[in-house]
């Protein structure tokens, strides 16, 4: 199965989604992007798994976020999410770190639609759209603005993720600008820069998500 391009609209807010929910879209499309979110989101046992992806169609059928023809077509915001996680070209998760705890989302980026996940209770997933007339490095610096902005002395940690390879990049506030770094050898520091403004974080999170600035 292929997941469509038709009536992709994002969800206008949050919108929650049960572990077996997820597992259930992931299994709908045999794409290397589909197994590869089903990887990024440590779901590929439930994709595996007929009763959890039996329980999950069920209830998105019961929420009316799919409905019975000759088959199971989904609908509503499980569409964008469904067509995200299947024709992704790009995950990046973002760890924001405090002194008390660690946020995560999950940055899903496809060719029509990018979606932000954020894992909670039970095994619970908050999807919300990301605004498409920002780009995927301007919402992922937002995040982390947001974060400092809440938490001034909070980090992050960026790890961009294709079907291919990975990077990262280690991110805390510096006085007023930020300060960024890469492990590059495990047996040894972390390899800093130090004194970047908010253009200069943006042209790292760009170098890290593979983009050319």
């Amino acid at each position: 199965m292929t997941a469509s391009t038709e009536s992709i609209n994002p969800p206008d807010t949050a919108v929650g989604f049960g572990f077996a929910e997820i597992a259930y879209l992931i299994r709908r499309f045999d794409t290397d992007a589909a197994r590869k979110s089903a990887q990024v989101l440590r779901l590929e046992e439930e994709v595996q798994s007929d009763p959890i992806c039996v329980a999950g169609g069920s209830s998105l059928l019961a929420r009316g976020f799919a409905s019975v023809d000759d088959d199971l077509e989904l609908e509503g915001p499980a569409v964008p999410t469904a067509y995200a996680l299947s024709r992704a070209g790009r995950w990046t998760e973002i760890s924001l770190v405090d002194g008390e705890k660690t946020d995560t989302v999950v940055h899903v980026d496809s060719d029509k639609v990018s979606v932000l996940m954020q894992p909670r209770t039970l095994g619970t997933w908050f999807v919300f759209a990301q605004d498409p007339s920002i780009d995927g490095a301007d919402a992922q610096l937002s995040l982390i603005k947001e974060h400092r902005r809440t938490h001034p002395e909070g980090t992050a940690f960026v790890r961009v993720k294709s079907i291919s390879g990975e990077d990262h990049l280690l991110i805390r506030p510096e006085g007023l600008g930020w300060a960024v770094g890469k492990v590059i050898d495990p047996t040894r520091d972390v390899e800093e820069i130090t004194g970047l403004d908010t253009y200069g974080l943006l042209t790292r999170i760009r170098e890290t998500r593979g983009e050319t600035t």
